[in-house]
């Protein structure tokens, strides 16, 4: 009858438990290593943004746009993309700015992770 009574324990072991904050540690670890290469991609997007929302852009020379550009990313402390990677396309209604840019970042030992972006932006 005791038998009977008795159910089975259910729940998550020590193991169990382990393995979790190996998971959990490993996944905080790529977010800290991936993360950073992101906020570059963001910034430079941002940036080219509020460049093409000046009202006199199709007036602008090439060369007053770069310079706008990297008074930005030096405002920005952007190491990752210099004035150089600024693509300057002119378009029947407007401008186009694309950058691409790649970041190898150090994972674990010899092992790199190599993130390669592309960020466009045309005015309107």
């Amino acid at each position: 009858m005791k038998q009977a009574l008795i159910k089975r324990q259910r729940g998550i072991t020590l193991g169990g438990v382990f393995m979790f904050m190996i998971f959990v540690g490993f996944g905080a670890y790529v977010a800290a290593r991936v993360l950073p290469a992101y906020f570059d991609y963001w910034t430079v997007q941002r940036i080219m943004k509020n460049i093409l929302e000046q009202p006199d852009i199709g007036d602008i020379k090439e060369s007053a746009i770069r310079a706008k550009f990297l008074k930005e990313l030096q405002l920005n402390n952007m190491k990752t993309v210099s004035e150089d990677d600024l693509q300057v396309e002119w378009i029947p209604n407007g401008v186009r700015l694309s950058v691409e840019f790649s970041m190898k970042q150090p994972f674990m030992g010899p092992v790199s992770l190599c993130m390669d972006f592309k960020a466009e932006a045309t005015s309107k």
